[in-house]
């Protein structure tokens, strides 16, 4: 019985702790995500597929810092799960400035404020850097220390 207690529960924190899928807007993921937004020219843009992939691979330290993975290729459909609409997309290139055959990474804070752009790949280690230095993520930190195990 005790398994069986322990396994929905790490059921269910697991659950809790799923990123945001299907149609998003920027707006609704405002103060509960940080959206790390992907333009590319296409779907098969490589550095497209080598972001996805360091992603894929660090995806428990992705959802640990509440990043939702947005990817915008150019005219397609996304090849993440959560996505933007058409207008979403074409809004977010005009609120960003990016032009259609550009490859660029930019995460946005809780705020909704940019707080990095990189025209390449952002290695993980940059975007845990990145994240960990925001006055948010330390509270966050800060909190998760104190709760008992």
């Amino acid at each position: 019985m005790r398994v069986h207690s322990v396994a929905v529960a790490l059921l269910l924190s697991a659950t809790a702790a799923l990123p945001p899928s299907g149609v998003v807007t920027l707006r609704e993921l405002r103060d509960t995500s940080r959206p790390l937004l992907i333009f590319a020219p296409s779907p098969t843009d490589p550095q497209l597929q080598i972001q996805l992939r360091w992603l894929r691979e660090n995806a428990a330290d992705m959802a640990e810092r509440d990043v939702v993975v947005i990817a915008v290729p150019y005219q397609s459909p996304s090849p993440t799960r959560a996505t933007l609409t058409d207008a979403g997309a074409t809004a977010a290139r005009r609120r960003f400035h990016i032009a259609p055959t550009d490859f660029t990474v930019i995460l946005i804070g809780k705020d909704g404020g940019e707080k990095l752009r990189s025209h390449q790949p952002i290695p993980m280690e940059t975007l845990r850097s990145t994240i960990d230095a925001m006055p948010m993520r330390q509270d966050e930190m800060r909190q998760k220390a104190a709760r008992p195990q």
